[in-house]
């Protein structure tokens, strides 16, 4: 209500300084007057509708990374979904940033599969392999680490199995040494 009150006043006053520019009306002989016109209802504007928002363009769909899929199967312990989809991609993809990861999550899939399934070889041949194509990348550190263990691991296991069998000689030679001993003992 207020506002057509303004706009109201604001188109009289419009009308009063446009009205200035005509020629000044005649004046009526003196001792006539005027008549009297009824006053006219000014109508009030319309209100300006309000201006419509552009639309929204939708978002722009979010890239999904070839190595989703994979990296969710390796996130869940799912290691041979998880070695297919990373042997996938890197049959696909011959260079880019995500290859590093793949050839070093591959890697992992081959060693920490159970125990009866676990692919030592490929896992080695996999870390080297992202040695040689990488050897300045961020993953290089992890994988060499993950080599010089194995490679300590593997030498624990090769004297471990030495120190065995050099006991058993020696529990043989122990036995025999205790049967001559026994038949000794016999004698008269």
């Amino acid at each position: 209500m207020r506002t057509k009150c303004i706009g109201a006043v604001l188109l009289s006053a419009a009308l009063g300084v446009a009205a200035c520019h005509k020629a000044p009306p005649k004046r009526a002989p003196i001792g006539t007057i005027p008549p009297v016109l009824p006053p006219t209802a000014i109508p009030a504007p319309a209100p300006a509708p309000a201006p419509t928002p552009p639309p929204v363009p939708p978002p722009p769909p979010v890239p999904v990374s070839p190595l989703e899929q994979p990296d969710r199967a390796f996130a869940s312990g799912s290691y041979d979904e998880a070695a297919r989809g990373y042997e996938n991609y890197l049959r696909t993809t011959t260079s880019g940033p995500e290859r590093e990861q793949a050839l070093f999550h591959l890697a992992l899939t081959y060693a920490l599969r159970p125990a009866p399934a676990t692919d030592w070889p490929r896992a080695i041949a996999t870390f080297k392999q992202l040695i040689e194509e990488y050897p300045d990348g961020p993953l290089k550190a992890q994988a060499s680490l993950i080599l010089a263990l194995r490679t300590d691991l593997d030498q624990v296991t090769s004297d471990i199995r030495q120190r065995d069998q050099r006991l058993k000689q020696l529990a043989t030679e122990l036995d025999r040494i205790k049967k001559i001993d026994a038949d000794r003992r016999k004698r008269p």
